[in-house]
């Protein structure tokens, strides 16, 4: 594509056109730059609204094409559109794909194997735990990590990538310029090293909070999965999970304490069948196919990846249950007996180690090992 057909990309862009627009002019056209020389009524018959024939009039007087190219080269990045090549064939493949990709970096952002990873900004020592786990692990397979540069868990997840010499895609709410928040243009660099940055918004446009959920389509769509390890009720990570499951990719999350408010939206995604419940690294890679089912990582990989089976993770007084209990339903009554524990606090403890796969309940008030714990 010559400069002065991308840079009519770009304006358009910047002035608001998005995929349904671009498509429309594509279908009429066959060309952005045939469309951008088309009278008002032209364009009206491509299906092209008012408003948006309003904007590009403005679009024409106000920005320069070539402006753009230049503004994107000056900022060390290139452009990506639906007719290139480069084009991320995961992303194209789901609604509303971005016709713009804005990438600075020494890869490009569709990789063969990538798993978005996104969760709480307010992550807590449990979720720096499991993030840097299941990452070490994705890493260690070779898996490329995606995720928003956000506080917390897209940070922690970015950085052991980093760190581990594995491609990690960093996809912003703003320009690529325009590095929110500020303390991570530092992490951004690094990133570029080894993966990208991208965008779908032209240069020095900051992030908006309306972007940041439009935003996450894309941290889905670039992946084979997507991955919650820790998530409030209102965490933008749930509507990444969300925009996964409705581009039909696999959807994955960590439990956490029932008593842990940070964990109550990796719970409900659970619940309601929008996620699958994964432990360890193993499970999910073996989830995605980059492991037989059942396969483990030996105790010395690298990294200090821990194979973690129920017994490895169990504290005393859930080892104490576990001891207790059986294949054959038991009320919780008779495990309280044999355990010693409160009924109250028993039924806390149940009810976490059910939501990590160790126990089932057998019928109201009964509980039995789960099939794989039970082996």
């Amino acid at each position: 594509m010559d400069n002065s057909e991308l840079g009519r990309w770009l304006v358009l862009r910047r002035a608001g056109f998005g995929s349904h627009n671009f498509a429309l002019l594509l279908r009429r056209f066959g060309a952005i730059s045939a469309a951008w020389e088309a009278p008002a009524d032209e364009l009206a018959r491509a299906g092209i609204d008012q408003s948006y024939i309003r904007a590009m009039a403005r679009a024409r007087e106000t920005w320069e094409p070539a402006d753009e190219v230049r503004l994107t080269e000056e900022a060390g990045a290139r452009t990506v559109t639906w007719m290139d090549a480069e084009y991320p064939a995961l992303l194209r493949d789901i609604p509303q794909s971005p016709p713009v990709l804005i990438v600075r970096g020494s890869i490009g952002p569709g990789q063969p194997l990538a798993v978005a990873v996104v969760g709480t900004r307010r992550v807590t020592p449990y979720g720096r735990q499991v993030t840097e786990q299941f990452c070490e692990g994705l890493s260690a397979a070779g898996v490329t990590i995606v995720s928003g540069l956000a506080r917390g868990v897209d940070a922690i997840a970015h950085r052991v990538a980093v760190e581990r010499g594995t491609p990690t895609v960093g996809v912003l709410a703003g320009g690529i310029d325009e590095i929110y928040p500020r303390e991570h243009e530092g992490l951004a660099g690094r990133i570029a090293e080894r993966g990208c940055i991208a965008s779908e918004y032209p240069i020095g446009i900051p992030a908006r909070p309306d972007y940041f959920p439009r935003r996450n389509r894309i941290l889905s769509g670039l992946a084979v999965a997507t991955l919650v390890t820790e998530a409030g009720e209102g965490s933008g990570a749930l509507h990444t999970a969300n925009w996964a499951f409705e581009q039909g990719r696999d959807v994955f999350a960590v439990p956490g304490s029932v008593l842990s408010r940070q964990s109550v939206g990796c719970h409900r995604i659970i619940r309601d069948h929008v996620a699958r419940l994964v432990t360890t690294p193993e499970e999910l890679l073996a989830e995605i196919q980059v492991l037989a089912p059942g396969s483990q990582y030996p105790m010395e990989r690298p990294f200090g990846l821990r194979s973690a089976t129920p017994a490895q993770v169990l504290e005393p007084d859930e080892a104490a249950i576990v001891s207790a209990l059986g294949a054959a339903p038991q009320h919780i009554d008779e495990v309280a007996r044999a355990t010693g524990q409160p009924v109250a606090r028993l039924a806390a403890l149940l009810a976490l180690l059910e939501l990590r796969g160790i126990v089932e309940q057998g019928g109201p008030m009964t509980y039995a090992l789960a099939a794989r714990a039970a082996r």
